[in-house]
């Protein structure tokens, strides 16, 4: 793969990367809430699921999936209820307590999320799809090369869209955080219809 097929790759994958879906808003939502620094252990499991999925489904999980479509929905219903699941807990703590103490978000919620997010696997498989001709590369390398660019596209983005989210978070004092915890709860819900419906 030559320096402009990687510069291709960046071009077709920046709308997608760069623009609102579950994921960036999940950590922005969450960096707003309890700070960059503590959403770090999750962003790294989301990283590292993206990987890890990106590389298997290069591998032969699209040819599984396509085989057996019901998985992706499978996955997308429990997405969306995950993402519920953590817009009813970020509206309860803003509510009864400093939600600044803990993220409750994990290295583990981070990875799981990745696995539920239809986004995600809409954009890897139209990634494969566009960019499926290794040419005279070893098939494990190419799949490599394509997983670290879409990879390293995602983890810009998600840094971009988690220190905004907490420049917002730091607006203000916490007579109105428990306001805007329940903001932040309600943007998770309507990314959680959106996961169900698209």
């Amino acid at each position: 793969m030559t320096v402009n097929n990687i510069i291709a790759v960046c071009i077709f994958l920046a709308p997608f990367s760069y623009s609102p879906g579950p994921g960036v808003m999940f950590f922005a939502v969450n960096s707003a809430r309890s700070g960059f620094k503590k959403i770090l252990p999750a962003i790294t499991g989301y990283h590292l699921g993206i990987f890890i999925f990106t590389f298997c489904f290069g591998l032969g999980f699209d040819f599984f999936v396509s085989r057996y479509g019901f998985i992706l929905d499978i996955l997308k219903y429990f997405g969306s209820i995950y993402v519920l699941y953590i817009a009813y807990k970020i509206t309860k703590t803003g509510f009864n307590s400093d939600s600044k103490n803990d993220s409750g978000i994990t290295f583990f919620n981070g990875m799981i999320f990745i696995f539920l997010n239809p986004k995600a696997h809409i954009v890897i498989t139209l990634m494969y799809t566009n960019f499926n001709d290794s040419g005279n590369m070893n098939t494990l390398i190419y799949t490599l090369i394509l997983t670290i660019v879409f990879s390293v596209n995602n983890l810009i983005s998600t840094i971009l869209y988690s220190l905004s989210g907490n420049i917002v978070g730091n607006i203000g004092d916490n007579k109105i955080s428990k306001f805007r915890n329940a903001f932040f709860g309600f943007s998770l819900f309507l990314v959680a219809v959106w996961m169900l419906i698209n």
